[in-house]
């Protein structure tokens, strides 16, 4: 998989074919989509339409030039366009369903949140998956044995010792390791945004 950033999602959009740029989008930012409706009470397949209806409204604002990067960042423009159709589809539910919601054990009450921790829901699903596909790129960057041993110290949180075991290397080259991958992680996450 190729290392793309927002900023070049969003190039394609403005000068590619349609159905490519599209496919790209979708790929890139359908998940944090699906996953932040679920997190609302939407059911699975309500969820992906949400996702769907998202990334339509999205897409035809931004064809009609009403997302200026100047004026934000992608994820809290996402974030407004994901509330407000999420919101919308759950206030068209039966209100049967939102009182209590057998296939989830949700309630009516559970599901109203206030606007902060709705924000960080978003927040939390999206850098989540800015992480997810920094990690991705990190691991292609990087020797094998490097990325293993900065995933086993600084994510699974084995002890120092457990890797330079491991991998038979000297503890001084497992905290190289996790310098290193931690360093590239943070410009991955500064171009991804």
């Amino acid at each position: 998989m190729q290392w793309v950033t927002t900023t070049q999602v969003l190039e394609e959009l403005r000068t590619s074919p349609e159905a490519e740029a599209w496919h790209r989008f979708c790929d890139h930012f359908r998940p944090v989509m699906v996953k932040f409706a679920k997190q609302l009470g939407l059911s699975a397949t309500d969820a992906e339409d949400a996702a769907q209806e998202i990334m339509l409204q999205f897409f035809k604002a931004f064809r009609e030039g009403k997302y200026d990067r100047e004026k934000g960042r992608l994820s809290n423009w996402l974030f407004g366009v994901a509330k407000r159709v999420i919101l919308n589809l759950r206030g068209h539910q039966p209100l049967e369903r939102l009182i209590a919601d057998k296939t989830t054990g949700t309630s009516f009450w559970d599901l109203i949140q206030d606007d902060h921790s709705i924000k960080q829901s978003w927040d939390a699903q999206w850098r989540q998956m800015v992480l997810a596909k920094c990690l991705d790129q990190a691991r292609r960057e990087f020797n094998p044995k490097v990325f293993e041993a900065f995933e086993l110290y600084a994510i699974q949180d084995k002890t120092v010792d457990e890797v330079a075991q491991r991998f038979k290397m000297s503890r001084n080259a497992v905290y190289i390791a996790k310098s290193r991958v931690l360093s590239r992680l943070r410009q991955l996450e500064q171009q991804f945004e």
